[in-house]
């Protein structure tokens, strides 16, 4: 699937939204993109995890933190016939106790997410599954905001691949004010 029909479909279900946004790292920004939202309409889901498949490395296992990451990381997981686990932004205090579910465990592992920004997220979930035995040497996202995350990552050993970035979905936004005006 090509960027912009993506980006255009993220636009069509509301997902993308372009005005004075606060992100979750605090910054401000002129769009937002809420995949999450997304991911409840099933075209909207298969074609995201259609496109993250055409980016996906070799593992042995995909794991996403929760919440963004899990429906695009579960429905890639069949697709790509591949175990998933889910990564918990902090143990539980009850059953098992786990921060992960899903073995991870001297695996190579390739984390899901779906918007990173600093990369904050993912590497709070590439410390959780270090922690467990497993090894990340890749990370896939379906938008990248240029923001610092690519290289925070980079820092760790870590190379992220992303389906789009904050020019994609800028250039939409171009297109469709041009279109207006």
């Amino acid at each position: 699937m090509n960027r912009e029909r993506l980006a255009e479909m993220l636009l069509e279900v509301g997902a993308l939204k372009f005005g004075d946004f606060v992100l979750s790292s605090g910054k401000r920004s002129d769009y937002y993109v809420d995949i999450k939202e997304a991911c409840t309409h099933p075209k909207v889901l298969d074609a995201l995890t259609d496109a993250l498949l055409e980016v996906l490395p070799d593992g042995d296992v995909l794991a996403g933190p929760e919440l963004g990451a899990v429906p695009l990381v579960s429905v890639l997981s069949v697709k790509a016939g591949l175990p998933m686990a889910i990564v918990r932004k902090r143990k539980k205090e009850y059953g098992t106790g786990e921060r992960i579910v899903g073995d991870v465990r001297g695996r190579k592992v390739v984390l899901v997410d779906d918007v990173a920004t600093t990369g904050g997220s993912l590497l709070e979930a590439l410390e959780a599954i270090e922690e467990e035995g497993g090894e990340v040497r890749d990370a896939v996202v379906v938008v990248d905001r240029q923001e610092g995350a690519e290289e925070a990552l980079k820092e760790r050993g870590v190379r992220l691949s992303s389906v789009l970035t904050a020019d994609d979905l800028r250039g939409l936004r171009d297109a469709e004010s041009t279109a207006r005006g």
